[in-house]
């Protein structure tokens, strides 16, 4: 078997859409080839668990915050969120591991990853570019810190023997633009509880999905009970799936006899197939949003704005509704779909989505 080393700023697991494809990933690599993971966690992470025995962990780190800082401040020649899970003596270790297995592939999770792919000229890589980083930071206003951004991932995403993989067409043509690369684009893998989540009884529930540390995801959480929430029929219950709300945050729903706060859902499939729609007010944020794709192969609609929906095909704009203030609110809430509609579009939806996959692409690149 041909090896791969596979570098990711965090842990494979189910926990976020991002982490989820990369266990996935990892999974359906390791049925063609041998794989040697090497993963960021913080403390309070559950360790990685290899699957089998062609996932071989070669190293875990322990991230923090002063761990962060000091990477960057060692590397301060390039934006630091491609600097901060960077250090020289990980990168000896890797170099000696590279020696000695001769690896066929070094994939690079993120663009937190891709510093180490400079140092490997002569090895093919795969970067898969999670968020197109120029995107996502041109939309916080800070034009210096936005040349910067430009800067490190035209640096990263032009390395040699490099090929840069997206999630949409969309990001695919922004990459083309900024940097002149024509970069591919795959698709996320879809779960196998997701895929057999079915539409059966629909109840009177709204779903927030997300990983509530991130910022994008919180502000958009918080805009909806702030402006959206006091006017919404309190006989529909809300619930809220994730983990790391803030705990003021908690106390404050709490009070609020329709909302329900489940934090991490190994399966939350099923709910969602079974709520009236998913709702996702995202306001900033770059890429596309896993938890719309999912909700959308569960057969269930998205209420949502339009960096909720980019890089989503407009195909499928009957199941997206677009909303940003009570009016708009009221008419998509008021939403009525039949639940042979939502399993026929649920049917027709993974079909199309399934289509084209990275671990495809890796077998014909190392043939």
């Amino acid at each position: 078997m041909k090896k791969i080393l596979f570098l990711t700023p965090y842990v494979p697991s189910s926990r976020a859409g991002g982490e989820n494809f990369t266990r996935l990933l990892l999974e359906q690599l390791s049925h063609s080839f041998h794989v040697d993971l090497l993963y960021f966690r913080y403390a309070d992470d559950p360790i990685y668990e290899s699957p089998n025995d062609n996932i071989k962990v070669v190293k875990e780190i322990v991230n923090s915050t002063g761990v962060k800082i000091l990477n960057f401040l060692r590397y301060p020649i390039i934006h630091p969120i491609y600097s901060i899970r960077f250090n020289r003596s990980l990168l000896r270790y890797i170099r000696k591991i590279v020696d000695e297995n001769k690896y066929n592939l070094i994939y690079l999770d993120h663009s937190q990853m891709a510093l180490y792919g400079k140092y490997f000229p002569n090895i093919k890589k795969i970067l898969m570019s999670h968020d197109v980083m120029a995107q996502r930071f041109s939309r916080q206003g800070n034009r210096l810190n936005w040349k910067l951004i430009v800067s490190g991932e035209k640096k990263i995403m032009c390395q040699p023997n490099t090929i840069v993989f997206s999630f949409s067409e969309k990001d695919r043509k922004i990459i083309k633009n900024y940097y002149g690369i024509d970069s591919k684009v795959t698709n996320f893998f879809l779960d196998d509880n997701l895929v057999s989540a079915e539409p059966t009884d629909i109840q009177k529930r709204f779903v927030f999905l997300g990983k509530w540390k991130r910022s994008d995801n919180f502000n958009g959480l918080k805009w909806f009970f702030d402006y959206i929430y006091q006017q919404v029929d309190k006989t529909i219950e809300i619930v809220i799936i994730g983990k790391w709300l803030p705990e003021d945050f908690q106390k404050k729903i709490s009070s609020y006899d329709n909302v329900k706060y489940l934090g991490f859902v190994k399966n939350p499939y099923q709910i969602i197939a079974n709520s009236l729609a998913t709702i996702s007010p995202l306001f900033s944020g770059a890429g596309v949003k896993v938890k719309v794709v999912e909700s959308l192969a569960c057969g269930t609609p998205v209420i949502g704005t339009n960096i909720a929906f980019e890089g989503i095909p407009s195909k499928y704009s009957n199941m997206m509704l677009l909303a940003d203030n009570y009016e708009s609110y009221q008419k998509a809430m008021d939403i009525n779909i039949s639940i042979e509609e939502r399993k026929r579009f649920k049917q027709e939806f993974i079909t199309d989505y399934t289509s084209e996959t990275i671990p495809q692409f890796i077998s014909k690149l190392l043939k």
